[in-house]
């Protein structure tokens, strides 16, 4: 009682303190009655918040003063809290926790305090504040399926700019106020640093720098809880395994967790005692972690559990369900973790396009030719977002730059990979003899075995399975130590653990297996054949044939294998094959097939649809064949374009120079080439990909909606979509609505100005506004029929809290004074972000403006411009 009596008091003294406006605010966003609400005697609301939260109250009070900005107010009774609920643990006293979290964070500081870039040998690591480069981390992220190639998404679809968070504001929301958040989820491509994110977040808590209010970080891998598959484990002691290693740490541990288990606090802010796990590298989990079957119940927190249950318990909430779970991984791992379980998303995307120039500027300060050779080329530019690849594309460049090659800088990916073992070869201690030259192979042949299966980290078993030395092969070449790497554990593991330094280069070295295969045992590993014997002569394989396996298998994978077979296209030119050296040396009768390999890709371009193509233009690409690009650019040219009569693999070229063109990827305007739904259709990746694209009076009807809906619930570039002078109707609004309100939706401007849209279509459009996230931020329905009865509906999605609209124009939208009331009202809620009105043309007469000017004089009113 003594301790409900002190809650009581500190609300009242809270509630006291704030100004008559805040208080309203306060008010309004309570989940009170709205009869209650209405009341403005503070006593009345402090005893109905009781009644209703109990124990909670205080942090429900909190949650209330940071969502009207009043965060100094909500950091004090933060403060004050901690005096009345000493209560609930006293059987931990501060300086015990104190004690524990000091000796965390000076092991956890140990572990984390070097990095490095690129080689990871332990003797040539840096501090981690000299390494650390601040990467581009965003609210949102996209985890929708997508089947192709992670290179390919970013090729495809380079994110727009948004706001960069700081790895210590990570679990703040934009404003920056604190969110309610258990489980945050980061995603991110393949090396594109979200492992550095975590290492540098969880070292400035072991430092002292940042994030104190949280008591307990706890950081796992999965490349390491890999190692003990099918064991069991409690969650102290998991931790002593993989994070601190002291058993007295974990003794004390477990009675910490056993106390916040039966006190029944269900959320990170409620509990006095803050604990973060980490599991970085889901996608790398080898074991199935089911959360789909979990009991929807408390476990006990000392018992033993098998490791994928007691991480799914863990994730799930059943255990410790006050603590908080920060999981990373690639998207494609994170679409197995239901959407419920997750409260928070964000993505890392690696270097921006200013800290990748600035990068290469301090690399190479006098040589601005490097500089636009990198900018100009479309691939090479867009993997540099990924830190390793700058690293490495800067080794290979220097060493063209040092050897005095004018001109002659990588252009594709095979070119950059081929340049990059080529200088390793030269600096081995044992290049071009047998040995050598076999262990290469080996390694090769390792990368292929695993890239056919998608598995990126390998073990000690997995090396001796495959015969290979690394300890030995390392003190012979550079290629073994620069781009296989033995991973350095955060604790004594079992085994050793291994991995390529990106994705590309171990799918780079499988393509190099398949030709070493080819040129030295006259094998296809694609299809198993082509073994010698010793009884009759084998007729030599043929690159065609190789590829031609490839295609097959690429076009039946789920995208995985698009870099490979990019890759292996790529090292069928001489050129790249004379980088290797005496990697891969032709044999007599195995032949250049480059103009029969094109053959084989532009018949496939034929068959595929134009998204299906992207990939196969960039193998084009790779084997330097632009003939069908330098057609479609004449053609464009001359304006002799016959939409009606052009093949599909012209179509296919259209969009893929579209999509690698940057002025087309900020804005793209159908009406320029096919301006009707086939267009549309064909072209739809482009409008996917670009920033704002311009669909106006393109003889689109309803059914076109169903493809634009589409866009807008997947991973998408677009911002800004014009539809205006396009007979969509309400049936097509509606259809479109629901892209809009996907959680995957960021589309910020959606103009629909002559669209036959009435009152009708108003309701699915109101709707949108009301989802949580609602990015649209501008709204044009000019000369529509909208009426009273649409602008009534509108008003309604206006008012929502999760509306964001600023502008809405609704000109010629035969609107009368009766419309104006519902929008007065709405220009009079807390929340309205509205900023700009067009009313123009319509029969609002003098009563009407009267009824606005109510609502233009309510405080919460924010409008600046009425027209």
């Amino acid at each position: 009682m003594a301790l409900d009596s002190g809650r009581k008091e500190l609300l009242w003294n809270t509630l006291r303190e704030l100004g008559e406006d805040d208080f309203e605010s306060f008010r309004f966003h309570t989940d009170l009655p709205q009869s209650v609400r209405e009341n403005p005697r503070r006593v009345y609301i402090a005893d109905e918040l009781m009644k209703k939260h109990g124990e909670n109250t205080l942090d429900q009070t909190i949650m209330l003063l940071e969502k009207i900005g009043n965060n100094n107010l909500a950091e004090k009774l933060r403060s004050d809290m901690v005096k009345i609920k000493g209560a609930d643990f006293s059987v931990h006293d501060d300086g015990q926790i104190s004690r524990l979290k000091r000796e965390l964070q000076d092991n956890l500081r140990r572990l984390y305090r070097f990095a490095s870039e690129g080689n990871t040998e332990r003797w040539q690591q840096q501090p981690l504040e000299d390494v650390y480069t601040q990467l581009d981390v965003t609210y949102g992220a996209d985890v929708s399926p997508d089947g192709r190639h992670e290179v390919l998404q970013m090729e495809t679809c380079a994110a727009a700019a948004k706001q960069s968070i700081l790895p210590c504001d990570i679990f703040k929301s934009p404003d920056g106020n604190r969110r309610p958040i258990r489980t945050m989820l980061t995603v991110g491509f393949a090396g594109i640093g979200k492992t550095f994110l975590i290492q540098k977040f969880v070292s400035d808590w072991a430092s002292g720098s940042t994030n104190q209010d949280v008591d307990f970080i706890f950081p796992f891998t999965f490349r390491e809880l890999n190692i003990e598959k099918g064991e069991s484990f409690t969650l102290a002691k998991l931790i002593q395994t993989f994070v601190c290693g002291n058993r007295h740490m974990s003794e004390r541990l477990n009675n910490i967790f056993d106390n916040l288990q039966t006190s029944g606090k269900r959320d990170f802010e409620s509990s006095r005692i803050k604990i973060l796990f980490i599991l970085d590298g889901l996608d790398e989990c080898n074991f199935k972690i089911d959360l789909k079957k979990v009991r929807k119940v408390d476990m006990d927190v000392k018992e033993t559990y098998p490791l994928d249950v007691l991480l799914a318990y863990l994730i799930n909430g059943n255990l410790l369900p006050c603590a908080r779970v920060w999981i990373a991984t690639r998207p494609a791992a994170a679409r197995d973790i239901p959407s419920d379980l997750i409260d928070s998303r964000t993505e890392v995307r690696g270097f921006s396009d200013s800290r990748r120039l600035e990068y290469f500027r301090k690399r190479f300060p006098n040589e601005e030719r490097v500089i636009e050779h990198i900018r100009k080329s479309h691939t090479i530019f867009i993997m540099c977002h990924i830190p390793i690849f700058c690293w490495l594309t800067a080794i290979v460049l220097q060493d063209t730059l040092d050897k005095g090659k004018k001109g002659e800088l990588p252009t594709t990916l095979t070119d950059m990979y081929s340049a990059l073992i080529g200088h390793l070869l030269e600096n081995s201690k044992e290049r071009n003899t047998n040995k050598y030259i076999l262990d290469v192979k080996t390694l090769a042949k390792l990368a292929f075995d695993h890239t056919m299966n998608k598995c990126q980290i390998f073990y000690e078993n997995h090396l001796a399975d495959s015969g290979f030395d690394y300890g030995q092969a390392a003190k012979h070449s550079g290629i073994f130590t620069e781009v296989f790497k033995e991973v350095p554990p955060l604790r004594r593991n079992k085994q050793k653990m291994f991995q390529f330094i990106h994705l590309t280069i171990q799918e780079y070295l499988a393509a190099l297996y398949v030709m070493m295969s080819l040129f030295h045992d006259n094998k296809n590993v694609l299809d198993g054949s082509g073994l010698k014997t010793m009884f009759m002569p084998v007729k030599q394989k043929t690159i065609t044939e190789v590829h031609k396996s490839a295609l097959q298998k690429a076009s039946e994978s789920e995208g995985n294998l698009d870099m490979f077979l990019r890759f292996l296209v790529g090292l069928s030119l001489p050129c790249n094959q004379e980088l290797v050296g005496e990697l891969l040396k032709a044999p007599q009768g195995c032949g250049q097939s480059k103009s029969k390999t094109v053959k084989l890709i532009k018949e496939r371009v034929k068959q595929n649809t134009p998204e299906k193509n992207v990939n196969l233009f960039y193998c084009l690409n790779e084997l330097k064949d632009d003939s069908l690009l330098k057609q479609i650019q004449q053609e464009l040219a001359s304006r002799r374009l016959s939409w009606h009569l052009m093949p599909n693999d012209m179509l296919s070229a259209l969009a893929f120079f579209l999509l690698t063109d940057d002025e087309t990827m900020k804005s793209f305007d159908l009406g320029h080439y096919i301006p009707m739904p086939l267009g549309l259709e064909k072209l739809l990746l482009v409008v996917k990909a670009s920033q704002k694209s311009v669909l106006r009076d393109c003889n689109l009807y309803k059914d076109s909606c169903h493809l634009l809906a589409s866009v807008l619930s997947s991973p998408s570039n677009l911002r800004h979509l014009n539809l205006g002078l396009n007979h969509l109707s309400d049936e097509g609004v509606e259809i479109l609505s629901k892209g809009l309100a996907s959680p995957h939706c960021n589309l910020e401007v959606l103009k629909l100005d002559c669209c036959w849209i009435t009152s009708k279509g108003c309701v699915s459009l109101a709707e949108a506004l009301k989802v949580t996230p609602s990015h649209l931020q501008e709204l044009d329905l000019t000369r529509n029929n909208v009426s009273d009865e649409g602008v009534e509906i509108l008003s309604k999605g206006l008012a929502s809290p999760h509306c964001i609209l600023q502008i809405l124009n609704l000109t010629m939208c035969k609107i009368t004074k009766q419309g104006c009331v519902s929008l007065a009202e709405a220009l009079k809620v807390t929340s309205s972000h509205l900023q700009e009105l067009d009313l123009s043309w319509n029969d609002l007469l003098d009563e009407g403006v009267k009824i606005l000017s109510k609502g233009l004089a309510s405080p919460h009113c924010i409008l600046k411009v009425l027209k």
